[in-house]
């Protein structure tokens, strides 16, 4: 800890002694260049601040070699830098003193590399490996690669246990151990994070692949996925693991003090989880990372292993990393329209049995449709119609949920005419499955609805719920505009005194 302090203490030196030379040499005015520059400068160096955090550019733990030290400083103000100009250019910001700009940015470089020399000295010229990169380079002696040049069967891989044993810990063989036959042929252990590894593999030769590279490391998920499941034979195995966005959140709470690891996690949250999903800035997260370190969701990594062809078999939490075995059922859905932005849409069943796409707020993590059937097998349905337990939901999800913000969208598939303000909710297929075939029948026949009969009659169970729209749909055969008028205002009633939401 008290190396961490040293660092942070060092980095706020250079900062105040960058922008003092600064304003030394621009001969503006004390006051004046205080008030024009100090906050731009403020921006600039917390900028820095969040992006060296997010990079582990402060030594804490663990002890970066010297050329490792000289790597990190330089990548995190070539962010900051780059950003900030890319900002300044974009928005034509030209009250910005260049002289105080480039003092300021070539300061800061010229301070980072000063703390590398000194932490260089203090060492003795002692090259330090990191314990990341020794366990990684471990792993990779581990791997087994077949040429594509090669007309050879791929060895057999002796001993795999005890390296797996050594490598990952004893919690992971064990959980290995229960899915894996270790000391037959066709097993194949690797640490990769690139789909063209996979390639050159022999097509339904292997029937397990176990890759204990994260997935937060890999650049294209699906696309390695994707290859995995070509290469394996139906019933399959496949072998992943990743540190999820909450194991990842608690990990940072954990390693840091109060306060700072707030601070932290804020930032590692805006760049690695929030910049990967906007159009905007995903291209340059992309392009500044190669997609190293993402942030993503339990949901998200199930999902696309499902999406891809798999069907998860087990999933077990081994010291702050998700382990999932999926075993191969089908080909890969090859999902091209993935998004994550706020405004998504979902397809839905319509009248006449035709797919119709429902535009909603986004409440869920992305990928949470793949895992539909997955989580109601385990969890059932709650009171109300939903998923029990539903971890899909995300908290901002949750909120827009209870204020009926996540609906409105749905306007629009009401101005086109998609579905009617009140009328059974449309389902996915998935929900429509549960409903009995006379029910089934009767909800294409209508068009869905924006405000559903569960609103005007509160039911509790799947049963109870196909009763009530049995009921409004048998009335509203019979009168369908003094139906929806009874429905709408029963329902208006509800919402309004009785607290009714949707969950």
């Amino acid at each position: 800890m008290k190396r961490l302090y040293q660092q942070l203490f060092a980095n706020v030196f250079i900062a105040m002694l960058a922008f003092g030379i600064s304003i030394k040499l621009h001969n503006g005015g004390l006051m004046y260049d205080l008030r024009q520059f100090g906050p731009p400068a403020l921006a600039f160096y917390s900028l820095h601040f969040f992006i060296s955090l997010i990079n582990r550019k402060y030594e804490y733990k663990e002890k970066y070699s010297y050329f490792r030290l000289v790597s990190l400083y330089s990548r995190c103000w070539l962010y900051t830098s780059g950003l900030v100009l890319l900002f300044l250019v974009t928005f034509q910001i030209n009250w910005v003193s260049r002289q105080v700009l480039l003092t300021n940015i070539f300061g800061l470089l010229a301070g980072e590399m000063a703390i590398v020399s000194y932490i260089r000295l203090l060492r003795k010229s002692v090259l330090v490996r990191d314990a990341a990169e020794i366990e990684e380079d471990r792993i990779r002696d581990i791997s087994v690669f077949y040429p594509a040049t090669s007309n050879q069967v791929p060895p057999h891989l002796s001993k795999q246990g005890n390296e797996i044993l050594n490598v990952a810990g004893a919690k992971v063989h064990d959980f290995v151990a229960r899915h894996f036959d270790l000391k037959v042929n066709h097993t194949l252990v690797l640490n990769e994070n690139s789909r063209f590894a996979l390639h050159d593999l022999p097509t339904d030769y292997y029937r397990h692949i176990l890759n204990f590279h994260k997935l937060n490391n890999i650049r294209y998920i699906n696309k390695f996925l994707e290859v995995a499941n070509s290469r394996l034979p139906f019933d399959g195995t496949l072998l992943v693991c990743a540190e999820t966005s909450l194991q990842r959140k608690a990990r940072i709470m954990h390693k840091y003090p109060p306060v700072l690891n707030g601070l932290y996690y804020f930032g590692d949250y805006v760049l690695l989880r929030v910049f990967p999903k906007l159009p905007v800035t995903k291209k340059i997260y992309f392009f500044l990372t190669k997609g190293d370190k993402r942030v993503i969701s339990k949901v998200e990594i199930l999902g696309r292993l499902i999406s891809c062809g798999f069907e998860i078999k087990e999933e077990n939490d081994i010291e702050g990393v998700l382990y999932v075995v999926a075993v191969k059922k089908k080909l890969p859905l090859y999902n091209n329209e993935a998004t994550y932005g706020p405004l998504i849409y979902l397809n839905r069943i319509g009248k006449d049995g035709k797919m119709l796409k429902v535009f909603k707020m986004r409440t869920m993590h992305p990928y949470s449709e793949f895992l539909q059937d997955y989580i109601y097998s385990r969890n059932d349905l709650a009171p109300g119609g939903k998923i029990n337990k539903d971890y899909r939901v995300s908290m901002l999800g949750g909120f827009l949920r209870k204020c009926w913000l996540d609906e409105l969208p749905m306007l629009w598939n009401l101005l086109r005419g998609d579905i009617k303000l009140v009328g059974v909710r449309p389902l996915s297929k998935h929900y429509f499955s549960l409903y009995t075939p006379e029910l089934q029948q009767k909800r294409i026949r209508h068009k869905p609805g924006l405000i559903p009969p569960y609103y005007a009659d509160l039911p509790g169970t799947l049963e109870e719920i196909m009763a009530s729209e049995m009921k409004y749909l048998g009335l509203y055969e019979k009168s369908p505009l003094k139906t929806d008028i009874v429905y709408f205002y029963k329902a208006f009633y509800n919402i309004l005194f009785r607290n009714a939401r949707s969950r």
